[in-house]
């Protein structure tokens, strides 16, 4: 497994597709989830404290962009 200390961010980056979900929506989707719009080389952030917490995030983003033809990568930061 892998161990995750406190003050963890998770970073997401999304890469849309012209032939799916809009931008707006995708937002929409991000911040129902408890993601936070992020200005620089991520889309969104969100603090995790745990690995299941990690878990529990990866899933529902997996969720969320099911469907709607985005690409995302996922990366955490002390």
């Amino acid at each position: 497994m892998f161990s995750i200390r406190n003050n963890m961010k998770l970073y997401l980056k999304i890469y849309f597709s012209s032939e799916g979900a809009s931008t707006m929506d995708i937002i929409k989707k991000a911040e129902k989830v408890g993601l936070s719009p992020n200005v620089g080389d991520y889309d969104f952030e969100i603090d995790i404290a745990s690995p299941e917490e990690y878990t529990e995030v990866t899933e529902k983003i997996h969720k969320m962009l099911k469907g709607t033809k985005c690409m995302y990568k996922v990366t955490t930061h002390k």
